[in-house]
Formats: C-alpha cells, sequence, structure tokens
C-alpha cells in the first residue's frame, strides 16, 4: 500500500509540473494576439493571426506526431539519434512545403510574407526542441520540463513585447525565435543529451520506421489546420487585413475551451479503451452521452452569459473598438462549443482505435468548408466564417457519431454485453 501511495503521489506531482508548464507557454502565446492589437493595432493583429494559422498547417508536417510515438517507446525501438535525424527531415519537408505554398497565396501583403517567415522559424525550433522534450519527459524530469516550458513562455512573450514596442511585429517574431533557442540550448539539449542512456547516432534506415505509423494522422492533422486557416483567409481576401485582425482577436476564444478541457478529455481515453476492449459497450454509450450532454450545456449557459459579461470582459481584454464587433462573440463561443463536442466524439474513436473513421470525419470537415466558407463570408461578413465553422464541425461530429454508432451497435450484435 505505501508503494502504491508513493506510485500516486509520483504520478500526481508530475501531471501537476507537465500540466503547469504547458498552460504557462500556451498562455503566454494566447496573449501575444491581444498584445499586438492593444499595442499596433488591428492590421498588424490580422498579418499575425494570419500568418500564425497559415504556418500551423506545416508545423502538423514538421512534427509528424511524432512525441507521443516517442514516449510510447519503452523498449527502445527506435534510439534518440534516430528520432532527432527524423524530425530534422520532417522540418526540412515542411520548410520546402511551407516555401512552395507560399507561392501560390500571391494576395499576401510583402509584410505578411516575412511575419510566416518568421513565424514558421520559430516553429520549426519548436518542433526540433519538443524531441529533446521527449528525451527528458521519459526519464521521468517532469520539473525540468515544467522549467523549460515556464520560462519559454515567459521570456518569449517579454522578448516579444519589448521589440514590438521599439520595432515592427516582424523583428519582434524574430526576436521570439531568438528568446526561445536561447532557452532550449541551456536547458532543453543539455539535459536532454547528458545521461549515458542517451545515443546520439541516428539509424539511417530506420528514421522511415519512426514516420510510417504517423502518416495518416499527419494528415489529418494538416485538413484540421486547413479548417481553421480558411476562414482567416477568406476574410481577409474578401474584406481587410484589419477586419481579420478584430476577427482573429476575439476568435481567441474558440480555441480556450478545447485547451482547458483537452487534459480531462484524454484522461477518458485509456479507460473507454478498456471499456471497449472488454466488451462494455453500454457504458460507452452512456458515458459519450453524459459528455455529449455536458458540453451542450455548458455551450448554451456561455453564450447566454455572455450577454452579461460579454460587453465588459471584451473591453477589458481588447479594448473599446472591439465592441463594435461583440456581435461575434456568442457565434465563436458556439463554435467553441461544437469544436469542443467534435473532441469528445473524436476521442471515443481513437478509444476505439478507429483512425480510418477519424481521418473519414475529417475529410467531410474540409469539404464542407470549402464548399461553404467563401460563400457565407460574403452573405453574412465576419460571422459567415464563423458560421462556415459551426458547420464544419456540425458535419464531423454527425458523422464521428455515426461510425461510433454503427461501430456499438454492430459490436453488440455479435457479441455478449452485460451492462453494468
Amino acid at each position: 500500500m505505501k508503494i502504491l501511495r508513493k506510485l500516486n503521489t509520483k504520478l500526481n506531482r508530475d501531471i501537476f509540473y507537465n500540466s503547469l508548464g504547458s498552460f504557462m507557454y500556451c498562455f503566454f502565446q494566447y496573449m501575444l494576439t491581444i498584445v499586438i492589437l492593444r499595442m499596433k493595432g488591428a492590421e498588424d493583429a490580422g498579418i499575425y493571426g494570419l500568418s500564425y494559422s497559415y504556418t500551423n498547417v506545416f508545423v502538423v508536417i514538421s512534427t509528424f506526431g511524432v512525441g507521443n510515438y516517442q514516449l510510447s517507446d519503452v523498449t527502445g525501438r527506435h534510439n534518440d539519434g534516430t528520432y532527432i535525424a527524423a524530425r530534422l527531415c520532417t522540418s526540412l519537408v515542411a520548410l520546402l512545403c511551407f516555401t512552395g505554398a507560399l507561392f501560390f497565396f500571391t494576395d499576401f501583403s510583402l509584410k505578411t510574407r516575412v511575419c510566416c517567415a518568421a513565424l514558421m522559424l520559430y516553429r520549426i525550433l519548436e518542433g526540433i526542441a519538443g524531441v529533446y522534450i521527449c528525451v527528458i519527459q521519459k526519464r521521468g524530469e517532469y520539473k525540468t520540463i515544467c522549467l523549460s516550458y515556464c520560462l519559454k513562455g515567459v521570456l518569449t512573450f517579454s522578448i516579444f513585447c519589448v521589440m514590438l514596442y521599439f520595432l515592427e511585429l516582424n523583428w519582434a517574431a524574430t526576436g521570439m525565435s531568438a528568446a526561445f533557442l536561447l532557452v532550449a540550448m541551456l536547458i532543453d539539449f543539455p539535459r536532454a543529451t547528458k545521461n549515458t542512456f542517451f545515443t546520439a547516432k541516428a539509424e539511417k534506415r530506420d528514421i522511415i520506421n519512426v514516420l510510417k505509423p504517423s502518416f495518416v494522422l499527419v494528415i489529418q492533422g494538416v485538413m484540421g489546420n486547413i479548417i481553421m486557416f480558411l476562414p482567416r483567409y477568406m476574410i481577409e481576401k474578401t474584406y481587410s487585413i484589419e477586419e481579420l485582425g478584430f476577427f482573429s482577436s476575439i476568435t481567441l476564444i474558440i480555441f480556450i475551451f478545447p485547451f482547458l478541457v483537452g487534459p480531462a478529455i484524454s484522461v477518458f481515453i485509456p479507460g473507454m479503451s478498456g471499456l471497449y476492449s472488454g466488451k462494455q459497450f453500454y457504458i460507452i454509450k452512456r458515458m459519450t452521452f453524459r459528455m455529449g450532454l455536458c458540453v451542450i450545456l455548458g455551450t448554451i449557459l456561455l453564450c447566454l452569459s455572455s450577454l452579461v459579461w460579454g460587453p465588459f470582459v471584451l473591453s477589458l481584454v481588447f479594448g473599446e473598438k472591439m465592441l463594435a464587433y461583440s456581435y461575434l462573440l456568442i457565434p465563436t463561443l458556439l463554435a467553441s462549443g461544437f469544436m469542443l463536442g467534435c473532441g469528445v466524439l473524436g476521442s471515443v474513436l481513437i478509444s476505439m482505435q478507429k483512425r480510418t473513421e477519424c481521418f473519414i470525419s475529417t475529410i467531410v470537415a474540409v469539404l464542407t468548408i470549402l464548399l461553404s466558407c467563401q460563400t457565407m463570408v460574403r452573405m453574412f461578413y465576419m460571422n459567415g466564417a464563423i458560421y462556415s465553422l459551426i458547420l464544419a464541425h456540425a458535419a464531423n461530429g454527425i458523422v464521428t457519431l455515426g461510425f461510433i454508432l454503427y461501430h456499438l451497435r454492430n459490436n453488440v450484435n455479435i457479441t455478449d454485453n452485460v451492462k453494468v
């Protein structure tokens, strides 16, 4: 019993350090758009929002979903050098894809292109440092990870703000990359390599084996980020980069709720996988229904309560000018609820090991937004972009729910199901 208590205490402590570091880093990243809006205005906020969503598409290629695979490799199937070499290869491919795709977006201004390049450098550094973080995590050094993420969040944010005040946006984004690299060189790289079990030599023939399992997930991730990029691109193309700045700022709320609830959802995945293996399909249905009901009720409550707190919070965080765009708040909260609902349903499919079905659901969402976004933006102004997002996530959710019910019903028909 004492051993179990010690294990539980260590596990809780590790979760705390890991969550704290991730929260601090993400918090300061989300704050950047608000700082840009308040310090430089809506035009620069629009450029940053468009550039960030554009580079997100290629970040998926850079990371290639190898992080989780690396952490799960407890038997040492591939050595550390191979994982690092794989990340360098995917980073190079992402950079080439990023550069090639940029030629198709001829309506991007020079300032937007330079900002995209600066942010792409930052995201590449994030990906490379992430491999070393995984090495540290496999050794259970969560205090080091927490310190690294906290310093990255605080230092990059501080350097960005100082350089943005004295210089232009593109210089601030470049300075942010320099600050991130400094922390990585002081903490991540030396701490990961300072261990007798670290193997720097890469097995070149083994790199493809590292990348192969994540190929479908990468394509799915790219399409998911296209869903978030396209509405911003359509607003900038149809109206102006300044309008996009206000849109990008207020729609940050879309990501906040899935980000806060995401760690809690991930806790259910191992347990639900066990239930699926144990053929306890009734319990899976009940859990899915309850989680979905919580998302629906929470979304309704947030939308109704925003009529009270919405104007005050918008003016406090974004400034008085944002009040003219307060009509975007309720649709944004609805879109956030739909996104969170898709995350809940997607986690159920993942726990059932139905990756192909997840992929199909994402394709449906991408096709929906491709077909609807431009028309809706022209018909409903900036609200149209959010309506298009809601439609895309609704289509994704319906298809995902259909797959879940099909597999559970199909399994119920061929197995004995005990209701607990």
